[in-house]
């Protein structure tokens, strides 16, 4: 019997259209072998409540939830193996935000979903508060920042729009400010006033009251103030002490300066030489000390505090305390012995005042000495292997008084 090439052709396709059918029927009954039905989940929950994502599947099979949030991404197993019903940890259930989870089974994804978690404001609420800086200038210019958020007791921000009491005391002064939450927190600027003191802060949201803060405001900036001076006597004696004592030195609103405020004390003499000194501020107040001059002198004296404030001038004038010593040369004119030194009264010049004696020869200096006076006498001793045997031109300065003695012979 002979087929037809048609006929062939008929029965080819015939059977591709059957394998093709039994094809398409063994997909979908792969499909509609695993449904997921999803049990009814709240779509928002608070922070701290228990979470639980049950999802129903018309056949036992082996299922892990992804979990992303805002802190990462992590994979969880059904609380009994088997079963598709799954327990958020509680380190995410506690935390606000949103969580994206998704179900799946051999790397197929079965079902996707979100929620979000709300802070929870059935709990105590908890406050962090801020404050800076911590200190600031007098004026009303100046200001800190106090910051609060209020959160639950998972940490959570509360929600904006939240009431927050902001207060704080300053002397007799007391203010108390209703503010709104906006972007997890409430602020407001506490601005300084021309007192210097301390700024005592608090918040409170419902219940909670914050602890107590504090702000210190200290002065402005120093004004211009005046300086004196006070000493035991007039005397250029190298030994006494001249005191330089500024007022009372304030800011422009009457504040004392802070204590440890620098003052130094420009000192100009006769030759046109600066000397300085210095003190710190103890209530408002500088004393600074310096030495008397040991020859007839006169200063001009003025303070700074530098980039900020300056002192009047004053000026001083020092009384020459000496005015003729004896010298005598012994011992072949190498042991000098220079006093007694006698003060303004008649007395002994206190030990310790400074004797210089310059030696010469033929016109050029080759050495100097110095000693301090005991009981009012200054000793030098001119050794033989520093100055040859010769004579020799020798110069003695004690308390501004200079005395010069030609051709010295030296044994």
């Amino acid at each position: 019997m002979k087929i037809r090439r048609e006929h062939i052709t008929i029965l080819l396709s015939g059977v591709l259209i059957y394998v093709v059918n039994i094809a398409f029927k063994s997909v979908l009954k792969k499909q509609e072998e695993i449904s997921v039905i999803v049990s009814a989940h709240k779509k928002i929950v608070e922070a701290g409540n228990p979470i639980v994502l049950d999802f129903k599947v018309n056949k036992e099979i082996a299922t892990e939830l992804l979990l992303h949030t805002s802190y990462g991404s992590t994979t969880i197993q059904p609380d009994i193996a088997g079963e598709t019903r799954f327990t958020i940890p509680r380190f995410i259930a506690n935390k606000k935000g949103t969580v994206s989870y998704t179900l799946f089974y051999e790397k197929g994804n079965l079902y996707q979903g979100e929620l979000q978690i709300r802070s929870n404001t059935k709990t105590k609420v908890c406050l962090e508060s801020y404050i800076g800086p911590p200190s600031i200038i007098a004026g009303g210019i100046d200001y800190a920042m106090q910051v609060v958020v209020p959160t639950d007791s998972y940490d959570n921000p509360l929600p904006d729009s939240t009431n927050v009491t902001i207060g704080h005391q300053f002397l007799d002064i007391e203010k108390k400010k209703e503010l709104r939450s906006k972007d997890m927190i409430a602020w407001q600027n506490i601005f300084s006033y021309n007192s210097s003191g301390r700024i005592l802060l608090f918040s409170k949201v419902k219940e909670t009251i914050s602890k107590e803060f504090s702000i210190d405001v200290f002065p402005s900036l120093p004004e211009n103030f005046q300086i004196q001076s006070k000493r035991k006597h007039s005397y250029a004696d190298g030994n006494q002490i001249t005191q330089f004592i500024t007022s009372i030195i304030k800011d422009k609103h009457g504040n004392i300066i802070s204590d440890g405020s620098l003052v130094k004390f420009v000192i100009k003499n006769t030759k046109g030489l600066l000397l300085h000194t210095q003190a710190n501020t103890v209530n408002g107040q500088a004393i600074a000390k310096m030495l008397h001059p040991d020859h007839e002198d006169a200063w001009q004296v003025k303070a700074y505090i530098h980039g900020m404030a300056e002192s009047n001038s004053i000026r001083i004038e020092y009384s020459k305390v000496l005015e003729d010593f004896d010298t005598q040369f012994k011992k072949g004119n190498r042991y000098v012995t220079v006093g007694p030194l006698v003060s303004f009264m008649g007395q002994l010049i206190p030990d310790g005042a400074m004797v210089i004696l310059k030696i010469f020869k033929e016109n050029k200096k080759i050495d100097t000495k110095v000693e301090t006076s005991s009981n009012g006498i200054a000793r030098f001793f001119l050794q033989e292997g520093f100055y040859a045997s010769g004579k020799y031109d020798v110069t003695i300065k004690a308390l501004g008084v200079e005395k010069q003695y030609n051709n010295i012979e030296l044994e």
